[in-house]
């Protein structure tokens, strides 16, 4: 049986964060192969409110994180637990969805598990639905500064469709009760499943390509608005120039 105050603390312990020089924390997915399907969608959608007409969702673009995959024997039940874990950012490197598996040796229960960040309507709960199957709900564990995290018990079974399913879809709740959805694709969780565990000099070198990545679209975008504030700034300069021009002597 998996108890949740041992899953909370493993999920406690298993946020890996690398914080980058604008501030943006991201935590932890190769590079797409030529004509592969990408691993994690380019968007969360935000769904409209009740009564708000649908212009369209809300795209956010995103960059998943490689699927990473960690055992080690747990001192108090005697027994290996794994986890696996990907994690989803925005091209600046704002941390979006955290999920994964976590289980027990010898154990048929497991817990599907998110981290979202904070801001939610907690009473809600979250809910994921695999591709083409009914959404099941989950419930938040707990929160922190930073993230809120929560589970949903689950068996081989789901996790064996999981493996074969080309994606998911989590959705939650934001403060206002406005539900936010994130469809994302599974990429390689099958292959990283019943592989062996991360390599973590392979899985760092990820992570530094896309802090890369993340670094040139901020500069980039700092360059825009500085760009626009040069522009603004020559616009009020014309502007008030042409006032004084035209402003009838004394």
């Amino acid at each position: 049986m998996i108890h949740r105050s041992t899953l909370a603390r493993s999920l406690a312990g298993a946020a890996l964060a690398l914080t980058l020089a604008g501030g943006a924390a991201l935590a932890q997915t190769a590079p797409a192969k030529p004509g592969a399907k990408p691993a994690a969608p380019a968007a969360a959608q935000q769904a409209p409110a009740a009564g708000q007409q649908a212009a369209g969702p809300q795209q956010i673009p995103a960059i998943p994180i490689p699927w990473m995959k960690r055992c080690r024997q747990e001192p108090s039940i005697n027994k290996e637990v794994c986890e696996l874990e990907q994690t989803i950012i925005t091209d600046t490197g704002q941390f979006l969805v955290r999920f994964g598996v976590f289980e027990v040796q010898d154990d048929p229960k497991k817990a599907f598990t998110v981290a979202f960040p904070t801001g939610l309507l907690l009473r809600n709960g979250f809910r994921v639905a695999l591709a083409n199957e009914q959404p099941i709900l989950g419930t938040f564990v707990m929160c922190d500064e930073r993230f809120c995290r929560g589970d949903i018990q689950v068996d081989q079974g789901f996790v064996d469709r999981m493996k074969k399913a080309p994606g998911l879809t989590l959705q939650v709740a934001n403060a206002v009760g406005r539900l936010i959805s994130y469809p994302i694709g599974l990429g390689d969780f099958a292959k990283v499943y019943d592989g062996p565990q991360t390599d973590q000099k392979v899985f760092e070198g990820q992570i530094a390509k896309i802090q890369e990545q993340v670094k040139a679209r901020q500069e980039a975008l700092k360059a825009e608005a500085e760009q626009r504030e040069q522009q603004t700034k020559a616009g009020l300069e014309k502007l008030g120039a042409e006032k004084l021009k035209n402003a009838p002597a004394q």
